[in-house]
């Protein structure tokens, strides 16, 4: 099974690198970050700040990987707004470092269902069932 340290080495810099940078969610960012990936799913709060988050399954595993992130609607509450090259790296790298990884779907539906997270999870209260009921929509549409 694939750890978080594969998954900062697949993160798509050269794809992620000429994209915009702006505040209200960076959503080309999230669903393009990790190489040789399928997007499953992705959920942007949709207001000038929040919760945006994306569930995506390597190609070559099979794996499920979600990660989810904020953000704010200008450069001063938005970090990925005129972030240098350096900054914007950094902060792909950290969405994969503290991304999830599940051996299958069942078990990705299983963790966003949950209604209470632990403490290292709490970032997942705000847009888990919201993610789930995108992936479970997408998965109607097959």
């Amino acid at each position: 099974m694939s750890n978080n340290e594969d998954l900062v080495e697949r993160v798509d810099w050269e794809k992620i690198q000429p994209m915009s940078r702006y505040a209200g969610g960076h959503d080309d960012q999230m669903e393009g970050l990790l190489k040789n990936s399928t997007v499953l799913a992705h959920w942007n709060e949709g207001d000038y700040q929040g919760s945006v988050a994306t569930c995506v399954q390597l190609n070559d595993t099979k794996e499920i990987v979600i990660f989810c992130d904020y953000y704010g609607s200008c450069s001063g509450c938005d970090a990925w707004e005129d972030a240098s090259d350096e900054e914007a790296l950094r902060m792909c790298k950290g969405l994969a470092a503290g991304a999830k990884i599940f051996k299958n779907i069942e078990e990705c539906k299983e963790f966003l269902s949950l209604e209470k997270y632990e403490s290292n999870d709490y970032e997942w209260d705000c847009c888990s069932k919201e993610l789930l009921e995108e992936l479970e929509n997408g998965e109607k549409d097959d």
